[in-house]
């Protein structure tokens, strides 16, 4: 019983986290979506941390909008030395927050395209407020988490966009304060 209090408090304050910033009326990225044929050329990812780098295997199909907007992000080098804000040992690792507060953003936010990846160890997903504050249930602009534990209870509730395929070992190691010293979205064949 213990441990499921403390699971749903994570996911409350989880859901919380930049409850503080005004909630969209909508949320217009200012970016449109790419043609599939070119969106689904974004397939790969690195995070370049404190660490080391995180690589990622993109998901274009289930998830264009997160894959897209990750891409714009990283392209105007929105996460250059942004910090991990949170960390939840055996849990989560967040980051993208210009703020480090968990309140910050790029000023919109990205419809929920949720599907079935699921939540356990190297899901890379996008925050988003909890249903109360966010009926629409939109992603976050640029709040951006990795899964370093098994997390059923995300599933179908946060979208997962892309996956770890290589620095598995960094993600497990990295600390709140920790920077992100640049993303890179890739476009391939």
């Amino acid at each position: 019983m213990l441990r499921l209090n403390a699971i749903l408090l994570l996911i409350f304050v989880f859901g919380l986290q930049y409850t503080c910033q005004a909630q969209p009326k909508g949320f217009e990225p200012p970016f449109e979506l790419p043609q599939p044929t070119d969106l689904k050329k974004l397939r790969t990812a690195i995070v370049y941390t404190d660490r080391g780098q995180i690589h990622f295997k993109l998901f274009p199909e289930s998830a264009p909008w997160h894959v897209a907007n990750f891409k714009y992000l990283a392209d105007k080098g929105f996460y250059k030395d942004l910090t991990f804000h949170i960390r939840e040992p055996k849990y989560i690792i967040q980051g993208g927050d210009p703020t480090g507060t968990g309140n910050g953003g790029p000023n919109y936010f990205i419809p929920g395209e949720f599907n079935t990846e699921k939540h356990t160890p190297g899901a890379l997903g996008m925050a988003r407020a909890g249903d109360v504050v966010n009926p629409e249930r939109l992603s976050h602009g640029s709040q951006f988490y990795i899964i370093l534990g098994n997390s059923p209870h995300m599933d179908g509730l946060y979208t997962v966009f892309g996956r770890i395929t290589k620095g598995m070992e960094v993600a497990q190691a990295l600390r709140r304060g920790d920077r992100i010293r640049d993303v890179k979205v890739f476009v391939g064949r």
